[in-house]
C-alpha cells in the first residue's frame, strides 16, 4: 500500500503512474492527484486529462 508523501492518502495506480510520467520515473515516494495538482499549480481536472491522454496513446504505466 503506497500513500501520498504529503497527505498520506492511499494512492491508486493511476496516481503513481502520473507522478512517474510527469515528475520522476524512478520515484519511490508519490503525491496524490490533489497534492500533485497543488504542487504544479493546476486544477485536478488537468491531471485527469493527462492521465486519459497517456492511457489513450497506450502508455504502459496506466492500466
Amino acid at each position: 500500500m503506497t500513500c501520498c508523501k504529503n497527505c498520506e492518502k492511499i494512492l491508486v495506480l493511476d496516481e503513481i503512474a502520473i507522478y512517474r510520467r510527469l515528475i520522476c520515473r524512478e520515484a519511490e515516494e508519490y503525491l496524490c492527484k490533489n497534492c500533485l495538482a497543488a504542487s504544479l499549480k493546476v486544477e485536478v481536472g488537468e491531471i485527469d486529462k493527462k492521465i486519459e491522454h497517456f492511457r489513450s496513446i497506450g502508455c504502459t504505466l496506466f492500466v
